[in-house]
């Protein structure tokens, strides 16, 4: 029986606040001061600035929200059959063909392994057998 930690009765309730917990997104979060902004010695007058920042943020939002309303569903619907594929190939096919090939790699290493040691090995040892004899000594000037 599996552990009940393990597999959730319930999934994760939706936090309705903080929609990005990941920061997945923060790449395309552009505030009305990321996109504008008048250096000193150059300003519209205030009910222009005014304007201009409930017509960005008016439109943004209202922009947004009718294209979250047409796509979000569906796009939504697409994403999770492409993640599905993917994580049915992962898991079908992907999964158990590196461990095949991992098994097959370690057969392969310790055959591998087994002749460099009976070809390299002989010639370590008398390479080391011959520098053994050298004596360095240092003289005083």
């Amino acid at each position: 029986m599996a552990d009940a930690k393990s597999i959730p009765d319930e999934p994760m309730p939706l936090d309705m606040d903080n929609r990005d917990p990941n920061n997945l997104n923060e790449h395309v979060r552009v505030l009305f001061e990321d996109a504008f902004g008048e250096p000193e010695g150059t300003h519209s007058i205030e009910g222009v600035w005014g304007m201009s920042f409930k017509t960005y943020r008016g439109v943004k939002n209202c922009c947004y929200m009718v294209l979250s309303i047409l796509c979000g569903c569906p796009l939504a619907f697409c994403w999770a059959m492409q993640f599905a594929c993917i994580q049915c190939c992962h898991i079908w096919c992907v999964g158990p063909c590196i461990r095949m090939w991992n098994m097959n790699l370690a057969c392969m290493k310790m055959f591998w392994a087994s002749c460099i040691h009976c070809m390299c090995d002989p010639c370590y040892e008398a390479f080391g057998l011959c520098f053994s004899f050298i004596r360095v000594q240092m003289k005083n000037g």
